[in-house]
């Protein structure tokens, strides 16, 4: 009787997969908790905001200088 060996094709690939961009985003994001030593667990709607939009400004400039876009495009930390 011969046995095969065949390595099924993972259902779960999609979720393993790794987003490089996503990834920096949160590095980022990780790196101003530390930096302005909020605890995202514990921290007030006030100090999440904030988190938020340093993070978001912070990537969004290191991305369009990666991209070579203009910085004046990305739109200032808590402009409406």
């Amino acid at each position: 009787m011969e046995h095969r060996k065949e390595n099924p094709v993972s259902d779960a690939a999609w979720y393993c997969r790794r987003d490089a961009e996503e990834d920096r985003f949160y590095e980022i994001f990780f790196q101003m908790c530390r930096k302005y030593a909020v605890r995202w667990a514990s921290a007030d709607e006030k100090e999440r905001r904030f988190i938020e939009e340093i993070t978001r400004v912070t990537y969004e400039r290191e991305r369009a200088i990666k991209l070579g876009l203009p910085l004046s495009e990305v739109r200032p930390a808590f402009a409406s």
